[in-house]
């Protein structure tokens, strides 16, 4: 399996605005303009295309979150050392 990986946003600065949500507005490359909702309770969340992807779920980095047919993309969620939180999307299989 095989992501294209955005940056969506920074853990730190997030936490830093003390806010429950935000949504951050981005252009993905190949995909155009999307919407990504960032919410904070238990953990922090993203959601994106109706899916909700926690950060660190259970210890998993990424936290992969499995199409559920076979046409269906994965989406993953994934923070790097420098805080930063990006979503990864399934490249569709080209056979």
């Amino acid at each position: 399996m095989i992501f294209t990986w955005y940056k969506i946003f920074n853990r730190t600065e997030f936490l830093a605005l003390n806010l429950v949500s935000k949504t951050y507005t981005l252009i993905l490359e190949g995909i155009g303009e999307k919407d990504v909702l960032v919410t904070y309770g238990e953990l922090i969340s993203i959601k994106y295309e109706g899916y909700f992807l926690p950060l660190k779920l259970n210890d998993k980095n990424p936290f992969i979150k499995l199409g559920e047919t076979e046409t269906e993309l994965a989406y993953a969620i994934y923070e790097d050392e420098n805080n930063d939180v990006y979503l990864g999307i399934e490249e569709p299989d080209e056979n």
